[in-house]
C-alpha cells in the first residue's frame, strides 16, 4: 500500500479515536456514577485504612474477603493510592481512566478486525462498536465491566498474535493478560483453560509455549492464590460460585437473576444462613449454603431450569424481554442491540465455514461466554463482553450477502 493511500486511512482513525474520546467525555459528564457503591466502598476503605482486603467485619474483626474478584477493586485502589483523591474525586478519577480505556478498546477492536476485512471495514465496524450507547454508557459506571472489556479485547489481539507466532513476546503478553481476566472475573478462567488447549490440540502452539503460558499466569494470579490459602487453607480465585448459580437458579430467579433474601420462599434458607458461624470462613460457608441449595432446585424442577437456561441464553445474544433494569427499553439501546444481534446469528454460521483458525477461535470464545454466563445469570452490561464478535459476525454476513448475490 503506497503513502497516499494509507494518510488518509490513519487519518479517520486518529478522527475515530478523537471522536470516540470527545462523545464519552460529554456522556459521562451527564450521565455517571457519583459515589462507589456499598461493596467498593468498604473493599477500597479497609484496603486504604488496614491493607486488608475485606468486607464483613465481626466483633471488630476484618474478615478477609473471598466474595469478589480483586481486580477492579485494587485498580481504584490503585488511583486513590496514586492521586490521595477522597470522595467524589476518587470517582471521577476512576471514571476518567475508564473513559480513556474504552477510547483504546476502539483502537484494539480495529486492529482485530483488520485479521477478517478490510481497513475501510474495519473502520466501520469500529465505528459502530464506538457509537453503541450501552459501551458508552458504562464508561461512567463504577464497575468491573470497564476493566474486563478493555482486557477481553487485548485477550482476543494477543489470541490471533499468538496463533500466528509462538514468540516470546506474545506469548508473554497473552499470558498476563489472561492472569489479570481472571482475577477480574472468576468464570474467565474456564474460558481460558478451553480455548488454550483448543489451539494446542490444533497444532497452533507448542507445547512448551503452552507450558510457558501457564507458568505465566499462574505467576500473574499467585498472589492472591497464595492469600487465599495463608487464609483459609485453600486454593482458589473466588468463591462466588454458589451464590452466583442461586442467584440465577431459584424459584424467583428471571434471566436477570434475583437475590432478595427477605422474601418469604427463602426463609428456611436465611435460618441455614443466619445460624452461620461468625468467623474468617463465613464468605466460604455461606457461599456453599448458596451452591447446595441452587443444585437442589436444579436438581428437583430440571425442566423449569432448563427453560430458564435456554431464556438466558435468549437474553444473552439478543434482548432480555423480562428486564427489569431501568431505561433498559429505550429505543437507542434497544435498537442497535437488536439489530446487531439479529445479523450476527446468520454470521456464525457464515464466519465459522472460513479457513482461517483465528475465526473458529473467536466463535469459540463467543459460545463459551454464551454457555457459561447463561448459567448463572444476565446483566444487561454483560452484553458488552460479546458485543465486538456480534460485530464482527454482522459484518462478515452482510459482506457475504453482497457478494453472493453481486452488489458492490
Amino acid at each position: 500500500m503506497n503513502k497516499e493511500n494509507l494518510i488518509p486511512k490513519f487519518n479517520l482513525l486518529v478522527w475515530l479515536i478523537l471522536f470516540s474520546l470527545l462523545l464519552r467525555f460529554v456522556t459521562v459528564y451527564f450521565i455517571r456514577d457519583n459515589h462507589l457503591d456499598n461493596e467498593w466502598q468498604i473493599l477500597i476503605n479497609n484496603l486504604v485504612n488496614y491493607k486488608s482486603y475485606s468486607f464483613y467485619t465481626f466483633g471488630n474483626q476484618l474478615i478477609p474477603s473471598a466474595y469478589m474478584p480483586p481486580m477492579y477493586a485494587f485498580f481504584i485502589y490503585l488511583i486513590r493510592v496514586a492521586t490521595s483523591f477522597e470522595g467524589i474525586n476518587l470517582v471521577y478519577s476512576v471514571i476518567f481512566i475508564q473513559v480513556v480505556l474504552s477510547t483504546y478498546s476502539i483502537y484494539l477492536f480495529y486492529q482485530i478486525n483488520q485479521n477478517f476485512f478490510s481497513d475501510k471495514l474495519s473502520l466501520i465496524n469500529s465505528f459502530i462498536f464506538s457509537i453503541v450507547p450501552l459501551n458508552i454508557y458504562y464508561c461512567g459506571q463504577i464497575s468491573s465491566i470497564s476493566l474486563q472489556i478493555i482486557l477481553s479485547l487485548l485477550f482476543l489481539k494477543f489470541l490471533i498474535l499468538l496463533i500466528h507466532e509462538n514468540r516470546l513476546g506474545n506469548i508473554f503478553l497473552f499470558s498476563i493478560i489472561s492472569g489479570l481476566l481472571i482475577l477480574t472475573r472468576g468464570e474467565f478462567l474456564l474460558i481460558f483453560i478451553l480455548i488454550i488447549f483448543f489451539i494446542f490440540f490444533n497444532k497452533k502452539i507448542k507445547l512448551i509455549n503452552l507450558i510457558k503460558v501457564f507458568i505465566i499466569v499462574f505467576l500473574i494470579i499467585s498472589p492472591y492464590v497464595v492469600r487465599n490459602y495463608i487464609h483459609f487453607n485453600q486454593i482458589f480465585i473466588v468463591k462466588s460460585s454458589g451464590y452466583n448459580l442461586w442467584k440465577g437458579n431459584n424459584q424467583l430467579s428471571p434471566p436477570g437473576g434475583y437475590e432478595n433474601l427477605r422474601k418469604y420462599e427463602f426463609y428456611k434458607l436465611n435460618d441455614r444462613l443466619d445460624k452461620l458461624e461468625k468467623n474468617k470462613f463465613y464468605e466460604i460457608n455461606r457461599d456453599k449454603i448458596f451452591l447446595y441449595e441452587a443444585i437442589n432446585n436444579l436438581r428437583e424442577n430440571s425442566f423449569h431450569y432448563f427453560k430458564l437456561f435456554s431464556k438466558k441464553l435468549f437474553s444473552y445474544y439478543f434482548i432480555d424481554l423480562n428486564s427489569n433494569y431501568p431505561n433498559y427499553y429505550n429505543l437507542f439501546h434497544v435498537l442497535p442491540i437488536c439489530l446487531i444481534s439479529i445479523l450476527s446469528f446468520p454470521g456464525l454460521f457464515t464466519f465459522f465455514q472460513r479457513n482461517k483458525f483465528e475465526s473458529r477461535c473467536l466463535v469459540l470464545y463467543l459460545f463459551l461466554n454464551l454457555l457459561i454466563f447463561s448459567v448463572f445469570f444476565i446483566l444487561p452490561r454483560y452484553k458488552l463482553i460479546i458485543l465486538p464478535v456480534q460485530i464482527i459476525l454482522a459484518a462478515h454476513f452482510i459482506t457475504y450477502i453482497m457478494k453472493r448475490y453481486g452488489s458492490k
